[in-house]
């Protein structure tokens, strides 16, 4: 027997830098027609801008990788996160656990949801992560947790 942990942040991400204006991109009060429009620009921009494989890395120029996620145009997106077998005697044991999600982007705010994990037991499917879109360019993008408030880096992957 073993308990698990799973490190889903190492894998779910953080320079175009924010297209929305973070008042408007959060705001629930009613927009104008105006900036409803120039709302949903910014989204298409940060849809397009994810596009691509993305690796979880603690700061810009740190050599270790926690992940990768592979976004697609069709909403689709596969990866892998590092993640820590906990046992009952205390030792661990860091794996490698394959991902298949779900994602959107809507008034600045990236959502990922739909998880399938191989092995199942590390990520609920009706597991939701939301992150605020700071800053993406095509080196590197960071993103603020919307749970916690922690901010994290991502970096392209070169091809």
């Amino acid at each position: 027997m073993f308990k698990t942990t799973t490190l889903l942040s190492a894998f779910i991400f953080p320079v175009l830098s924010l297209i929305a204006t973070p008042s408007l991109a959060l705001s629930p009060a009613k927009l104008s027609a105006k900036d409803a429009a120039n709302n949903a620009a910014n989204d298409l921009a940060l849809r397009q801008a994810l596009l691509g494989t993305w690796q979880a890395m603690d700061a810009p120029t740190s050599p270790t990788i926690n992940g990768e996620g592979t976004f697609l145009a069709d909403g689709s997106a596969t990866g892998y996160t590092t993640a820590t077998y906990v046992y009952n005697d205390g030792y661990t044991s860091d794996v490698k656990v394959g991902l298949s999600f779900r994602w959107s982007v809507k008034n600045g705010v990236l959502t990922l949801n739909e998880f399938v994990s191989d092995p199942s037991q590390f990520i609920k499917p009706n597991h939701v992560k939301r992150f605020e879109v700071i800053s993406i360019s095509p080196e590197g993008m960071s993103l603020k947790d919307l749970s916690d408030g922690e901010v994290v880096y991502r970096r392209r992957k070169a091809s």
